[in-house]
């Protein structure tokens, strides 16, 4: 029984000799208990390897990837292809994983525990901290040393080439998107090229380029119709004096010869203004046409028979001024002639007068239409414009996708030649050489700790609930009341020697559970004495 006043040095001294056993005794069982689980406990290997993210070798200014997923993310989407299922079944087959798992359940629970043991580490720098990862260590845990840096270097061989793989599939992918929209995008400039085509046939003569050409050949033809009006009215002038002339000659037909100066001045007169005008013509002709012509030919000869018979005109009149019986009946001959000739004329500028008519219609035509041409031009011209962007912006998207089509197809090269970013093993998977787990040093020491707290907590416990009173003074805290007399314990010669014996089988069993505890340590120890090394 615990004092009330408190305990002392030497009742603490007393109690651990009457609780003796219960502080050996759990001390040994809870030590022994430790040390057998350091022995029997799974030893835990552990191997990783450091891959390093290697930058682009080319520069970027030269070739630009195709490949837009930073290396962060296209990490962590390797890591779940690498933690996929159908991998991991193929890592365990090959390499024996997990016998006694899969011995007892099933594949999935080799699959799930595998996926607990494997770790994927990030290790970034201060410059890229914010823009990707420069390398991530892959950690992997088993109780095999060799499998377990074998398993290892499998699983960042996976990393690396699924890495490549990946790269090279986006590459591929990308470049493959492109060449199919650009053939999309050649068929709609194709359609575009039709239409404007199409356009430009359809409104031909009516295109922006074309209306200066409309302006300049308006101008021409408003020029040409000008000289007509001019070369019409000169032509219907002619045709009138022709009419006045044949109408004089008619008159005079009918009223016959009364004299000399009757009969031969008249003809003189009007033949000789006759012949004027034929060569006032015949020159206005030749400003038009060309010498060959045939106006000119006919009306050169009309001429040329004018001035013949002038000239035998001539010669009849000074024969009449010597004959006067014969004067009438030639004087008539030549009238008649003269007249004959004016009605030729007359025909002529007729058929002249009908040409020049027909050229002005289809001058005022040709006015007309390129007069429409040219007020309708705006109207074509905003329908040309817009048709005209279509086009522009097809083909700048065309020679845009063009352009990034070519360096899709740079950066797919790039990656097939692994010339752009990929994974490189900086540290290769090695050979632990000790247990990461269990931790031996640190699982002693606090059994050894736990062992001692037990058997003193016991032993204090078993002191606390006992009521037996060992001394006077604890019966003095009790009943408040001073003892008079306190008979001490005699032994006898037996009482004695029992006791010795007693004592001598404690200290005997006490040697013989601290030599099964040293044992029990020197076949830890035995078992792997790496594992009293402290980790790292």
């Amino acid at each position: 029984m615990i004092p009330k006043d408190g305990m002392d040095l030497q009742y603490l001294r007393e109690a651990f000799v009457r609780r003796f056993w219960y502080v050996v005794l759990t001390f040994f069982v809870v030590s022994m208990a430790t040390i057998i689980y350091c022995i029997k406990a799974p030893r835990i290997y552990e191997s990783n390897t450091l891959i390093l993210v290697q930058p682009q070798e080319v520069p970027r200014d030269y070739v630009r990837p195709t490949v837009t997923m930073d290396a962060r993310s296209r990490l962590n989407t390797l890591s779940e292809q690498v933690m996929s299922r159908p991998r991991l079944e193929e890592i365990i087959t090959k390499h024996s994983l997990y016998p006694k798992v899969r011995a007892a359940g099933t594949m999935y629970d080799a699959v799930e525990t595998m996926r607990k043991h494997i770790s994927v580490e990030v290790k970034e720098t201060r410059r890229r901290r914010d823009t990707a990862p420069a390398s991530f260590e892959i950690t992997y845990e088993g109780q095999s040393p060799v499998k377990v840096r074998n398993v290892t270097a499998a699983i960042a061989n996976l990393f690396i080439d699924d890495n490549l793989k990946l790269r090279e599939q986006q590459a591929a992918g990308t470049s493959k998107f492109l060449k199919r929209e650009l053939e999309r995008m050649r068929e709609h400039l194709r359609r575009k090229e039709d239409l404007v085509r199409e356009f430009k046939e359809k409104y031909i003569g009516l295109l922006p380029e074309q209306m200066e050409n409309n302006y300049r050949i308006l101008a021409q033809l408003q020029q040409h119709l000008d000289s007509l009006n001019s070369t019409l009215q000169q032509t219907e002038d002619r045709k009138v004096l022709l009419q006045t002339q044949s109408a004089r000659l008619k008159t005079l037909r009918a009223g016959g010869w009364q004299g000399e100066d009757n009969i031969a001045t008249p003809p003189d007169d009007l033949s000789q203004f006759s012949l004027e005008e034929l060569r006032r013509q015949l020159q206005g002709l030749k400003s038009r046409y060309s010498d060959k012509h045939p106006d000119v030919l006919r009306l050169s000869a009309a001429i040329d028979k004018l001035e013949d018979e002038r000239e035998a005109a001539v010669g009849d009149t000074d024969s009449q001024m010597s004959g006067a019986g014969s004067r009438p009946g030639e004087a008539q001959r030549l009238v008649l002639a003269q007249r004959e000739d004016l009605l030729a004329q007359s025909a002529l500028v007729e058929k002249q007068i009908q040409k020049l008519t027909e050229e002005k219609m289809q001058t005022g035509r040709q006015i007309e239409k390129y007069r429409e041409r040219i007020e309708n031009g705006p109207k074509i011209e905003q329908m040309f414009v817009d048709l005209r962007r279509d086009y522009k912006e097809a083909s700048e998207n065309y020679q845009s996708l063009l352009k990034k089509k070519l360096q899709a197809e740079l950066a797919e090269n790039l990656e097939r030649t692994q010339k752009g970013e990929q994974f490189t093993v900086l540290n290769p998977a090695n050979l632990p050489q000790k247990p990461v787990k269990p931790d031996i040093l640190k699982i002693l020491s606090m059994g050894l700790m736990l062992a001692l707290a037990c058997g003193l907590g016991l032993a204090f416990l078993r002191e606390y609930t006992d009521r037996t009173f060992w001394s006077s003074k604890e019966l003095e805290s009790i009943v408040g009341l001073p003892v008079l007399v306190s008979v001490p314990v005699v032994n006898t010669d037996t009482e004695h020697r029992r006791n010795l014996l007693k004592r001598a089988g404690a200290v005997g069993a006490t040697a013989s559970m601290a030599c099964v505890l040293v044992y029990a340590l020197l076949v830890l120890w035995k078992t792997d004495p790496m594992m009293f090394m402290p980790l790292p």
